[in-house]
């Protein structure tokens, strides 16, 4: 979902490339490329190659620009590329999530409470110049899927109830994931500890992350564990497994700066706040959903839900 690293050379020109290609994927709009104040610091803007990020790269640009700062927006491979940026100091600020930071980032192991994860990673990036601003409510975590007519049909509601069928009835249902599920500290061995079922491994299938709410719409599998954020999650009739033992760990997404860039325009921290008060899982899902699926204008539809929000003046 989210990985990590430092940065040499190459990957900066990398980067920097990267961004040039992805500009038009991205669909500038006119009004993003008129003149501004010279009288602002240039902020430049990172972003991972996912949808949701996509989105809040576009959130923080439009808001920054209407406050007149020019904005430079850099969109690189991955979370590696992304950090490596920032702390080679090419990019002042992003959107990251807080279990990320926490086991690829710090290499410390994961924690289940929100609050606490978030103030750690905070102290910790701090000794690195790197500040969190305050975090959203969108939780882009682990989840398990299904189709909702199967889930209905066998009466999963929760991860323990499929845990029960699992172990009673159904010895030949079908797990997919990516192969960085299977490995992590939070991944198969936790999920199968914590609900106490074993899942044998001719019965787990491993592929792509985009692959996953596919092979479950076309019942190849029973069960992915994908990400909770997945616009085609209500495209494919699927349903999200609750999660009743809190297995998953939280990915809280949050704007990251430079201190340096911070220091130097300190009303950035509240110009994104309203951004970070009003996402969250059900209006960033809707939006990724308009963007993927109904394939609407990124730029546009960050800026039409900013305008709805009143965080944008039209």
């Amino acid at each position: 979902m989210k990985t990590r690293g430092w940065l040499c050379i190459p990957i900066v020109m990398f980067v920097v490339l990267l961004s040039s290609c992805t500009r038009g994927t991205l669909e500038m709009t006119d009004e993003l490329n008129k003149p501004l104040p010279l009288n602002k610091t240039k902020i430049t803007i990172g972003s991972k190659s996912m949808t949701e990020q996509y989105l809040l790269l576009k959130m923080t640009s439009l808001v920054l620009r209407q406050h007149g700062y020019p904005v430079n927006e850099m969109v690189t491979l991955d979370s590696d590329a992304v950090r490596s940026a920032m702390e080679a100091g090419v990019i002042d600020l992003y959107w990251e999530y807080t279990t990320t930071a926490r086991q690829y980032y710090q290499k410390q192991a994961p924690i289940y409470d929100a609050d606490e994860v978030f103030r750690l990673v905070s102290e910790s990036d701090a000794k690195k110049g790197i500040i969190w601003l305050p975090r959203s409510q969108f939780n882009s975590s682990w989840a398990l899927l299904m189709r909702d007519d199967a889930a209905k049909q066998l009466g999963i509601r929760t991860i323990s109830d499929l845990a029960r069928i699992f172990k009673e009835k159904r010895l030949t249902m079908k797990f997919a994931t990516n192969d960085e599920y299977q490995q992590r500290e939070d991944g198969m061995k936790r999920l199968q500890d914590i609900y106490d079922f074993v899942v044998p491994k001719n019965q787990i299938v491993a592929m792509d992350t985009s692959l996953l709410p596919q092979a479950v719409k076309e019942a190849r599998v029973d069960v992915a564990v994908g990400l909770a954020s997945d616009s085609r999650i209500k495209d494919h009739h699927l349903v999200i497994i609750e999660d009743d033992r809190h297995l998953f760990p939280p990915y809280h997404a949050a704007p990251v700066i430079i201190k340096k860039t911070l220091d130097q325009n300190e009303e950035i921290s509240e110009l994104i706040k309203p951004i970070t008060e009003v996402i969250d899982n059900n209006n960033m899902s809707e939006l990724m959903y308009q963007v993927d699926i109904l394939h609407k204008d990124v730029t546009q539809t960050a800026r039409n839900f900013l305008l709805q929000k009143h965080i944008l003046q039209p």
